[in-house]
């Protein structure tokens, strides 16, 4: 599978690290150059992880990336705006059906499942697990 994932902070790099372990493609953008220090080195030696420098926002970052062979999107930078707005572009551009992103925000994570994305919410999971955990313990 090729899978190209915006964000290389502890989230990204791991599911990076995790794809091409087992045997996917994988490129990352990200804007900070000393967030790809966080990605497995022999990944990136043998090709299996590529990096792109730059806001993958920008559809030229995007290309660079070769969004346009990807299967998977994932964005998962530390902003909800960023992470909507590259997968709605990704989506209406490239044309990429599977895409996933990370928001915070539960309203933005309800209207963006609404709309056909795949949707992690770490806030509602949070809630979920803690509450879940309070409720055994009674």
């Amino acid at each position: 599978m090729r899978v190209v994932i915006l964000g290389c902070g502890r989230t990204g790099s791991a599911i990076a690290s995790s794809l091409a372990a087992e045997g996917d493609r994988v490129s990352v953008i990200d804007k900070e150059k000393s967030h790809f220090s966080r990605l497995t080195p022999s990944h990136i030696e043998s090709g299996s992880v590529s990096i792109v420098e730059g806001d993958g926002t920008i559809s030229s970052v995007l290309a660079q990336a070769e969004i346009e062979d990807a299967d998977l999107f994932i964005a998962l930078t530390g902003q909800d705006t960023v992470n909507a707005l590259a997968a709605q572009k990704v989506r209406a551009i490239f044309d990429i059906k599977q895409i996933v992103m990370r928001v915070k925000d539960p309203s933005l994570g309800e209207m963006y499942s609404s709309l056909g994305y795949e949707v992690y919410c770490p806030t509602e999971n949070a809630v979920s697990e803690i509450v879940e955990s309070l409720n055994r313990e009674i």
